[in-house]
């Protein structure tokens, strides 16, 4: 049977190995994923680059889980909105925390068009008590992807 998003966010703890299965099915080959929220919005089209993004928050956070908590209905019965709860344990020995809310679309079964909102800045409770409770976690997502965020201005 092929993996779908619901293996995805089903709330089942798994390996960097079992969640690569899962999105190498589950991803339409022309996938887009939108991370409009980052402090540099990021977009990812097709399903390598939208494979490559989930290999590097993985790769941060090995054994990440996530589980739907609340779906919203649309008119389209191809595309659905939910709230999700994610994270887990981070490769520096933090946690990773974050809630999402996911609008995607289907297409021929598989994830087509990903739009998910939530705080790229979510820190690790470990970088949190590092800095002293004004945490700031790198956009990592976006840096990663998309190289260093423009240099703003100084005063």
């Amino acid at each position: 049977m092929a993996k779908t998003l619901g293996d995805a966010f089903g709330g089942k703890v798994t390996t960097l190995e079992e969640q690569r299965a899962i999105w190498a099915e589950a991803l339409h080959e022309d996938a887009i994923w939108e991370g409009p929220m980052f402090e540099a919005p990021v977009i990812f089209v097709g399903k390598e680059a939208t494979g490559k993004f989930m290999e590097l928050l993985l790769s941060v956070v090995p054994k990440f889980s996530t589980k739907v908590v609340q779906f919203f209905p649309t008119n389209d019965p191809d595309t659905v909105i939910f709230e999700s709860h994610g994270g887990g344990p981070t490769r520096t020995g933090g946690r990773y925390t974050q809630r999402y809310f996911s609008m995607v679309t289907n297409k021929n079964g598989q994830a087509f068009r990903m739009r998910e909102y939530c705080n790229s800045f979510q820190p690790t409770r470990r970088s949190e008590r590092r800095r002293g409770g004004r945490p700031r976690m790198r956009s990592w997502p976006s840096t990663t992807a998309l190289g260093p965020p423009p240099r703003r201005p100084t005063r």
